[in-house]
């Protein structure tokens, strides 16, 4: 943890595997190959549907980042940091057993709710937020507080919420246990009858299936895939996708982006188009989709990872 009272600079100021939170660099902003990562909702954004900085690291946890080799740095003190760093201190409780990663995506859809949107917002659970806040008792900050002690407020304040959290999850699995509150059940994945890797690219892959099979491949381990599926009028529906944007060495697109895969996949074909993390294959009138090749499809893809290396 670096604490900086005031700080605000570019992300690309900040060292390799930095994370800033809350105002640090303004506005969310990820440098993927850089592993540098703003999580923030206060500059360069639209508020209504921008998330809070715990909600925005809640995702990221949740799609993969890692971040126990990473740098944090704080300009500040309030509910929604302390919130972001107890999860990026305690990644694990969302992925637990038992009640743990239920209480927490409820704390953070509460506090997060708060803090994006202010007092006007209705937040669902009322009373948690009060229990959130009560645990949190934050000083009243006055000016010229040295970066010390500000840490030592932190760290304070995350151990107070790791406490909040183990005592709402032992609660319910009581009740759980007690057939209260139900069983913890994960919701069963789909499994697909005919999931077939046909090209393996640099690293990437290329699957085919009879059905929509995204999750199918993230649970084998691909991060960065082409899926394909073919059509009873001839055509090929694909999808390219990457398990989220802090997937590096598999720019997606858009199709505008001059560099992405989608780009040029449009090149040949006009119509392809999608996001940042995942886009597909026109869609005509008719119905149909692409008449490019896997081989083809496979080769222009190859040849856009290859040439970021």
């Amino acid at each position: 943890m670096v604490v900086a009272p005031g700080l605000t600079v570019a992300l690309a100021e900040l060292p390799l595997r930095s994370i800033a939170l809350d105002g640090v660099v303004q506005g969310p902003e990820l440098d993927v190959e850089g592993q540098r990562f703003s999580f923030d909702h206060h500059g360069d954004c639209v508020r209504l549907v921008t998330s809070a900085t715990c909600r925005q690291v809640q995702d990221a946890i949740l799609l993969g980042l890692e971040p126990s080799e990473f740098t944090v740095y704080v300009n500040d003190v309030d509910a929604d940091t302390v919130l972001a760093v107890a999860l990026l201190a305690h990644s694990e409780w969302l992925a637990e057993a038992g009640a743990t990663p239920t209480v927490t995506r409820r704390l953070v859809e509460a506090v997060g709710s708060r803090d994006a949107h202010g007092p006007a917002y209705p937040v669902a659970d009322r009373e948690l937020l009060a229990r959130f806040a009560e645990a949190l008792a934050l000083p009243v900050r006055r000016a010229g507080v040295a970066a010390m002690e500000i840490a030592e407020d932190l760290t304070g304040a995350v151990a107070r919420v790791a406490a909040l959290i183990a005592r709402l999850a032992e609660a319910m699995d009581r009740e759980v246990l007690s057939g209260v509150g139900g069983e913890h059940k994960a919701a069963p994945r789909r499994p697909s009858d005919s999931f077939v890797v046909t090209h393996s690219g640099t690293g990437w892959t290329m699957a085919t299936s009879d059905v929509d099979a995204l999750d199918e491949g993230y649970a084998h381990g691909f991060h960065r895939m082409v899926m394909w599926r073919r059509l009873g009028d001839g055509s090929t529906a694909y999808t390219v996708a990457r398990r989220s944007d802090l997937v590096g060495g598999f720019p997606v697109g858009p199709a505008s982006r001059p560099g992405t895969i989608l780009a040029a996949l449009a090149a040949r074909e006009p119509g392809w188009g999608g996001g940042t993390s995942i886009g597909g294959a026109p869609r005509h009138p008719d119905g149909g989709r692409s008449a490019l090749s896997p081989d083809e499809v496979f080769h222009i893809v190859e040849g856009v990872v290859v040439a970021l290396r």
